[in-house]
């Protein structure tokens, strides 16, 4: 482009961002909505009326060609640049034929940075039409929001709870944008993923889709689940080092600059999926059918979520980072890992799960090219100074293993819930019957995680877990009669990984359960000053060795440990018993905590076995 002609450019896009704003703001709807709120605040309609305007002009968006072709092709390829794209093109089509009739929401996982640029790309090469992209307006700073504002981005305020006039001015611009049958995208996670999995969606903008279909502001859409899963992110360093308690960078200029150094060197593949598309109209008629009330949007969010976890795939990387974060710092040679991958393959496989190029895994010499990445990446150390090579994570990298290891880890959870089940029924002084005892392990597992996985709905989750009994031993109703035959089904089992997916996010809640029974029953909860307290405490336990996950300390998963505290009413200060109900909370986790330890201890114990079998065979 012509840099002379960039200042007729700006100011060309400016005038028509404001047309625009004029022209939502005198649509009847807009009209009729500004009279409603003005009535319900109790100010002057021309005052409500005047600040909405200015709140339009705010975050209205033009699609300028020129901004475009500076979004694609300026800030594009300095966020994307360090990965080959590896995208669902069947499903692309699809899309493109979908989007014909209706308008699409995208809604995307949310990793990193370049998230939407990658999706931005794709949809251009393919045919499809440009989305609409809400963001935060912490990347409204010059050059950056300048482009994405012109070329279609939504640059919204991160917080306006109390602010009810900018709230209108948000939900009647995208009810005027869904009218007009645009395409839309935003994270509903809200910010970057800092632990690698799913956070809890944020219901805000789709309950305002929601908002504009029942009232007749738009006619349907279809919500489309999108996955992007890495093998290896620059950026994901300072990302572990804020969730474990650094102050986080600030967006700007010279932020910019140094984002786009880091991205100059190609790191791996991106992996973009798309879940199944969801109309919106009918998922509201559905809801409607059942009840509907105020969980609709909750219960929509939620599939849409879970319609993202069957579509992400499982990797190499996760895979080798699952088997080294198991086994508390322990160096592990290429057979070990290698060893320690296969079952999980098997097990994939059996399942078919979604995955990439996992196929080389089932070699040393692939496992060791996977590896290698990984140690490139500076994730995990290799020694060769002795007999043998052997692989470690490196010291301090932990928390960036574990965003690996957790973009897969929604496909473990059931297994992992199904051994601590297993494990709770193989008491010899247990009073109640083996299968009670299972399905009540199985289901307090499910309620104590609810807030960090999306798990099916009980009686869908009653019949998952029933389906990894049968994938755990092909003839485990027989073998799981006695105690003595559930012991040695633990013992004989291809793999046990409990441990290794449990472990983090239990001594997570332990440490927030732990830290919130220390609090003074008559006190208010500060909820950033206990998750602050907790950060310290946890280092000190993992330094002491009490717990065994360096990635336990997390900011994110403390966070749904306190939702789920408040879930049972254990923040709000007052009640007589809120001390006793806290130390039950605590020690419910501790239990879980040495339950974990306990199958840790019998996968070694199993391990050691097949090593002595195959020690006396070699021999």
């Amino acid at each position: 482009m012509n840099l002379m002609n960039l200042n007729p450019v700006v100011a060309a896009t400016l005038i028509q961002r404001r047309q625009v704003a004029k022209q939502v703001s005198k649509s009847p709807r807009f009209v009729e909505q500004i009279e409603k709120l003005a009535k319900q605040l109790k100010l002057p309609v021309d005052k409500v009326a005047a600040e909405a305007l200015k709140g339009l002009e705010e975050i209205v968006t033009v699609q300028s060609p020129a901004f475009a072709a500076m979004f694609d092709y300026g800030l594009g390829p300095l966020h994307t640049r360090a990965w080959t794209v590896d995208a669902d093109l069947d499903a692309l089509a699809n899309l493109k034929i979908l989007n014909e009739t209706k308008a699409l929401v995208y809604l995307p996982t949310h990793r990193s940075y370049a998230d939407a640029f990658i999706l931005s790309r794709l949809l251009r090469d393919n045919g499809l039409a440009r989305n609409h992209i809400l963001g935060g307006n912490n990347l409204g700073f010059w050059p950056l929001g300048t482009i994405i504002r012109r070329s279609g981005g939504i640059l919204i305020r991160r917080s306006f709870q109390d602010d009810e006039i900018y709230k209108l001015v948000v939900r009647e611009y995208l009810a005027w944008l869904a009218s007009q049958r645009k395409n839309l995208e935003w994270y509903m996670e809200g910010g970057r993923s800092r632990t690698g999995k799913l956070r809890p969606p944020k219901y805000g903008l789709l309950s305002y889709l929601v908002s504009a279909i029942e009232s007749g502001g738009a006619d349907d859409m279809l919500l489309v689940p999108v996955s992007t899963t890495y093998d290896q992110m620059h950026e994901i360093g300072v990302m572990a080092a804020e969730e474990a308690g650094a102050a986080k960078a600030k967006e700007n200029l010279l932020w910019l600059a140094g984002y786009a150094r880091t991205q100059q060197k190609l790191i791996g593949n991106a992996y973009v999926r798309f879940g199944e598309p969801l109309s919106l109209r009918e998922a509201l008629a559905r809801a409607d059918a059942e009840g509907g009330g105020k969980w609709t949007v909750a219960k929509i969010a939620f599939e849409v979520f879970q319609r993202i976890n069957r579509a992400t795939p499982v990797t190499a990387n996760a895979l080798v980072t699952l088997a080294l974060l198991g086994v508390r710092d322990r160096a592990l040679t290429l057979d070990e890992v290698h060893e320690l991958v296969l079952p999980l393959l098997d097990y994939a496989e059996v399942r078919g799960l979604p995955s990439t190029h996992l196929e080389d895994l089932q070699s040393l010499e692939g496992v060791e090219i996977t590896l290698g990445s990984l140690v490139d990446g500076g994730v995990i150390s290799r020694y060769d100074g002795g007999t043998e090579v052997v692989y470690a994570i490196e010291p301090g990298q932990h928390s960036v293993a574990a965003f690996y290891r957790n973009s897969a880890v929604h496909w473990f959870i059931n297994r992992a819930v199904f051994e601590v089940a297993l494990l709770d029924t193989s008491k010899e002084d247990d009073l109640v019957g083996p299968l009670e005892r299972a399905w009540q392990s199985a289901f307090e597992l499910r309620d104590l995680l609810k807030f960090d996985f999306f798990f099916s709905d009980k009686a869908a989750y009653r019949e998952e877990q029933k389906a990894e009994s049968r994938l755990f031993d092909a003839k485990f109703r027989q073998r799981a009669v006695t105690v003595e035959g559930r012991k040695a089904l633990l013992l004989g089992a291809p793999f046990l990984i409990a441990h290794r997916v449990l472990t983090p996010f239990i001594e997570a809640y332990f440490i927030v359960a732990d830290r919130l029974a220390a609090q003074a029953p008559d006190a208010k909860i500060d909820k950033k000053k206990l998750t602050e307290e907790c950060v310290k405490v946890g280092r000190q336990y993992v330094l002491q060795k009490r717990l065994s996950s360096p990635e336990c300390v997390s900011r994110e998963v403390f966070g749904n440990a306190l939702s789920l505290a408040a879930n049972r009413d254990l923040l709000k200060p007052g009640s007589p018993d809120l001390a006793a109900r806290r130390q039950a909370f605590a020690d419910e986790l501790a239990s879980v905590v040495e339950r974990l330890a306990a199958i840790e201890k019998l996968d070694q114990a199993r391990h050691a076995a097949a090593h002595a079998v195959a020690s006396e065979t070699a021999s």
